[in-house]
């Protein structure tokens, strides 16, 4: 008993120094490569919660308070610029044209330009962060809710036809909303100095986001309609980047 007693005093004292040793708070930041993920990256145009979305880059920025020298909290803002790859619809409308090619009497074939924003999100998280210490190595973890706003791009599309008759324009305008979601990431920190490490990190964040009075407006020749549409889409990323961890 009396050993037992000796043992847990030891790691109760090796606990406080450890605690008192570990920098309370840390800043960090970093970018890299951003990749959509589910409906977000599909390209189906038979699938109305297609995204469309392609590769691009982010930035983060993060704050954390240790609790201990295993858990603590940690507040981060984070910006992604996603490309959106308009060519479906160019399938789309090539499909369109060759069903009305004989009410609209066309028979040459299309050339298209064509001319696509990004997608731009902005999450802003709050969530508890875990931290397993290997050495001078750290692994963290972290699990996070909070506000995303996103920004749809603006999507236009133009087609001549051989024939000279009946060009073609279609856009999609920009639209911004906001959605409450969710995030979560791991880390890996090397140590570069006492109070600075290198960071490896994946993120991902994901939201169900409704994007109210979509403008839709297109036009073959002399004939042109226009829409307002109402979507619910999922919206997911996957960020990998390179950063800096400073403890202070």
């Amino acid at each position: 008993m009396r050993k037992t007693l000796i043992v847990l005093v030891l790691l109760m004292a090796t606990s406080v120094t450890m605690d008192a040793q570990v920098s309370r708070n840390t800043f960090s930041f970093g970018g890299g490569y951003s990749l959509p993920v589910g409906k977000f990256a599909s390209e189906r145009m038979d699938d109305p919660k297609a995204g469309l979305a392609g590769h691009g880059y982010f930035g983060q920025l993060a704050y954390e308070r240790r609790l201990s020298s295993w858990i603590g909290i940690r507040l981060s803002g984070s910006y992604n610029e996603n490309t959106t790859n308009p060519e479906p619809i160019i399938l789309k409308a090539n499909e369109l044209i060759d069903m009305y090619r004989g009410l609209i009497d066309e028979w040459g074939a299309y050339s298209w330009e064509q001319t696509a924003g990004n997608w731009n999100l902005i999450g802003a998280m709050a969530g508890p962060v875990i931290y397993i210490h290997l050495g001078r190595v750290q692994l963290s973890g972290h699990i996070q809710g909070g506000r995303m706003f996103i920004q749809s791009p603006k999507v236009a599309v133009t087609g001549i036809s051989t024939s000279g008759n009946n060009a073609v324009d279609a856009t999609i305008e920009r639209i911004r909303t906001a959605a409450w979601g969710l995030g979560g990431g791991v880390g890996l920190r090397i140590p570069i100095s006492k109070t600075t490490r290198l960071q490896l990190s994946a993120d991902a964040l994901a939201c169900e986001a409704t994007f109210k009075d979509i403008a839709l407006q297109g036009r073959i020749g002399d004939l042109g309609a226009s829409q307002l549409m109402e979507e619910t889409r999922p919206v997911g990323i996957l960020n990998v980047g390179l950063g800096f961890v400073f403890d202070f």
